[in-house]
């Protein structure tokens, strides 16, 4: 008996530190390309319809145009980054785009949402300016969010529901 007492009191912690330990470093899992719908969708459902961020063309992101779409150079996409996905305005005079990057860790992530910040240009558009462009990390996920203030807002909170609220708080860079 007496070794059974010892042994449930050795597996009462372990389990407890099995069920209570930290959570995995990535909550998020998936594809940026199947992710990304998934998150306008969520963002759009919050948001009045004229409000709504429709209307986009969709494509991935690549070595060749990881500068112009996210600001991320050619050599440190290839370096930091596993997959990305943009979704952008259909018409040119609409300044939106949203970018999910699946970075290939957490500290690659940290490092691409610098780049990010640092090299994406939000005055890309012709006779408009996005209302601010935000970057958000959650484990090796990044998302750029570039649009009206209320759009951007719906993206960053659809983006922490998918994240199990284990987001950055959003890194404000433009503000217009």
């Amino acid at each position: 008996m007496a070794l059974m007492n010892k042994a449930s009191s050795l597996l009462i912690p372990i389990a407890l530190l099995t069920a209570c330990g930290s959570p995995p470093a990535d909550v998020i899992t998936g594809d940026p390309a199947t992710l990304l719908p998934a998150l306008m969708a969520e963002a759009n459902a919050t948001l009045p319809s004229d409000e709504q961020m429709t209307g986009t063309f969709d494509e991935p992101i690549t070595v060749e145009n990881s500068e112009f779409a996210a600001g991320i150079p050619p050599a440190e996409f290839s370096e930091l980054v596993t997959a990305a996905f943009e979704s952008k305005a259909g018409m040119i005079t609409s300044a939106q785009t949203t970018v999910l990057i699946q970075a290939k860790d957490p500290t690659a992530a940290a490092k691409v949402s610098q780049l990010v910040a640092a090299g994406f240009d939000s005055g890309q558009w012709i006779c408009v300016m996005p209302e601010r462009s935000l970057v958000v990390t959650a484990g090796s996920y990044v998302l750029l969010a570039v649009g009206m203030k209320n759009g951007t807002q719906a993206l960053v909170d659809a983006f922490k529901k998918l994240s199990h609220n284990t987001a950055s708080d959003p890194v404000v860079f433009y503000s217009g």
